[in-house]
């Protein structure tokens, strides 16, 4: 009787070991093909719900954390509009705010594709959520110099988009 229960005890810790390295794998997996890796797990880390074991469950989580850092880049990009006084700069943060807008409506549309398992129409909109931030970025490099913070916001949507696409690439079994 009391090596049956060991047995069972033991069989419980090694199965909670097993899928807490399976989980931890995924996420590494996924952020390892991501441009910022340590930016990408910290970024899913920041969500409870990405320790798990299910593709659909860590693209569901990967697509709010998407929205959640597209909004607030095109807040931050809102902010820096308002408070420019120069033409020139004010104009590209109007590009920025569109670009951004861009990438807030491709993101909402993902959980509806992923819902489908339309994981095609998933990566174009994911891509093109992607290409926001990196335009945004591009009329900085012409000009003047790109904010840090509007970077740093630029980068962790960037990341992110990128887990959404790798996570959709393991789910259409490319």
């Amino acid at each position: 009787m009391a090596f049956s229960h060991n047995l069972r005890l033991l069989f419980a810790v090694v199965l909670a070991i097993s899928v807490a390295n399976v989980t931890a794998d995924l996420v590494d997996d996924i952020c390892a093909k991501t441009p910022q890796p340590a930016t990408c797990k910290q970024l899913l880390g920041s969500d409870p719900r990405s320790k798990t074991s299910d593709l659909v469950a860590l693209e569901t989580v990967a697509i709010d954390v998407a929205s959640r850092q597209a909004k607030s880049g095109q807040s931050l990009v809102s902010s820096l509009h308002s408070g420019a006084t120069d033409p020139k700069l004010k104009e590209i943060y109007s590009s920025c705010l569109e670009n951004y807008g861009d990438s807030v409506d491709s993101i909402g549309q993902l959980p509806g594709f992923l819902r489908s398992k339309d994981y095609g129409s998933l990566g174009s909109y994911a891509s093109a959520a992607l290409d926001g931030p990196a335009t945004c970025d591009d009329n900085f490099s012409r000009s003047s110099p790109e904010p840090s913070q509007l970077k740093d916001a630029s980068v962790k949507l960037r990341t992110i988009c990128s887990a959404v696409l790798a996570i959709n690439n393991k789910l259409s079994g490319q």
